[in-house]
């Protein structure tokens, strides 16, 4: 149609957005179209090194890690991760001294690299917190609701199959319960996935469970809105109630 914009006019608007740059003293920094589990972008670091150029992650996947609680488990993922990508570790960060020549290439090993290791070390995180919830909810439903299946999976309206803590049935209708850790990659998947679920023509009641509310912090809002939010400590009355 002749009102479109062209694609390379889009993309050059584009491009400048998904990568950015700046220069702080002798050294420049990236940002990249890759983003850690806060949220925050992956950003790699250059600077001049015998021979070439040093890329580096400047430590931020350590720090993503620390911010998180997770810091001790850097070194041995980090070990893991720099070996697959064939770079260098040093104490807190990811590096790699290459020719000028091979800059472009080294800008997005470490990034990659970076971004898999924050990664990887948040998502356990967040699955061994699961754990830690996970067999106190099968003492209480079992109790309350004897019909419950565990690990189990339902179909969103967008066809997707989502794997959920628990599915109740209580007096022919079904109760979906999450279990939801105070990491971003827990609390984002079950947004998305109450809120796919929700839109199904016949709904469960959705209800995510977590530690405390009050350490959700902001995320506590964003699961309110996909669904009911209770602590795993309250009282019986409040799963039941929750379920209704």
């Amino acid at each position: 149609m002749a009102d479109r914009t062209p694609l390379i006019d889009l993309t050059k608007a584009i491009i400048p957005h998904l990568v950015s740059y700046k220069a702080w003293g002798d050294a420049s920094f990236v940002n990249m179209p890759l983003v850690y589990p806060s949220g925050a972008f992956v950003t790699v670091r250059l600077t001049h090194a015998p021979g070439g150029v040093r890329v580096s992650d400047s430590g931020f996947a350590y720090r993503e890690t620390e911010s998180f609680g997770a810091g001790r488990s850097f070194s041995r993922t980090a070990q893991n991760v720099t070996d697959e990508y064939e770079l260098s570790l040093g104490k807190r960060t990811v590096f790699v001294d290459v020719p000028e020549h091979e800059v472009e290439r080294a800008i997005l090993d470490v990034s990659a690299a970076s971004h898999a290791i924050a990664t990887r070390i948040v998502e356990r995180a967040s699955s061994d917190a699961e754990i830690t919830i996970s067999d106190e909810l099968h003492e209480r439903l079992d109790r309350l609701f004897p019909q419950t299946t565990y690990d189990d999976k339902i179909v969103g309206a967008s066809s997707t199959e989502w794997e959920v803590s628990a599915i109740s049935k209580i007096d022919g209708e079904a109760v979906v319960f999450q279990i939801v850790t105070n990491y971003p990659v827990s609390v984002y998947k079950a947004s998305t996935a109450f809120h796919d679920i929700a839109a199904t023509p016949r709904p469960p009641r959705l209800v995510s469970v977590v530690r405390s509310k009050k350490e959700m912090g902001k995320s506590y809002s964003i699961l309110a809105q996909a669904g009911r939010v209770i602590e795993i400590g309250q009282p019986d009355d409040v799963f039941k109630k929750a379920a209704a």
